[in-house]
């Protein structure tokens, strides 16, 4: 991943910076250069990152030129079948995030850097079972709702239509209601494993995001 980012860092700093002052002295008197427009707002798809999933839908608003105010929202529903002994059992897994951030960026041209600072709400279901495994049956279930507190810093290339970003996002991720059920919570009562310290998506993590989309 990180090998990925640089190379699509060295091939978008190849980018020429649009429209030269030459370029519009050769336009006919009264003709408005489309880039000198502004675009102040943007739609666009961000994959992991802030939004902590897959891929997730962003909403931008742009003020003075350099502070950039975000919403988004994200849905990952995964729904599979596992087979014991003939035996058809679904497992369940629904992630949905809520990111909202604040950033700014530094330089002038259509290349710049990007910092700033966020919020994620998310929400994580596990659900399985009853399974069969000879003896008992068994369920696996776990679901809880937290904060991340989000920061960024990347490169963000800014074309007249189009909007490019690819950074990293240090947070740290913390759950406000944890719930575990079943077999999990067995074996938590039992103390052979604390599944909260496993499970439970707490701490300091670098998570790569790249995001694409439409300035308008």
């Amino acid at each position: 991943m990180l090998f990925i980012m640089l190379f699509l860092m060295a091939v978008l700093l190849s980018v020429p910076d649009g429209i030269s002052a030459q370029d519009t002295a050769d336009l006919p008197a009264g003709v408005l250069v489309d880039s000198a427009l502004p675009r102040q707002n943007a739609v666009f798809v961000e994959m992991f990152g802030a939004t902590l999933n897959l891929f997730g839908i962003n909403y931008e608003r742009t003020f003075r030129d350099n502070l950039h105010f975000r919403v988004g929202a994200s849905r990952l529903t995964y729904v599979d079948e596992i087979t014991y002994e003939e035996t058809g059992e679904d497992i369940s897994i629904k992630l949905h995030t809520v990111p909202f951030s604040v950033t700014r960026s530094f330089f002038s041209g259509i290349r710049q850097l990007e910092v700033g600072a966020g919020i994620t709400l998310f929400h994580f279901d596990f659900w399985g079972g009853p399974y069969d495994v000879g003896y008992n049956d068994i369920e696996l279930g776990n679901r809880f709702f937290g904060l991340a507190l989000t920061t960024t810093v990347g490169y963000r290339l800014s074309l007249e239509n189009y909007l490019f970003r690819i950074g990293l996002h240090p947070l740290y991720m913390f759950p406000i209601h944890n719930e575990i059920s079943g077999f999990f919570e067995e074996l938590d009562d039992r103390g052979v494993l604390d599944f909260r310290d496993i499970i439970d998506p707490r701490g300091f993590v670098i998570i790569p995001g790249v995001s694409f989309g439409r300035r308008f």
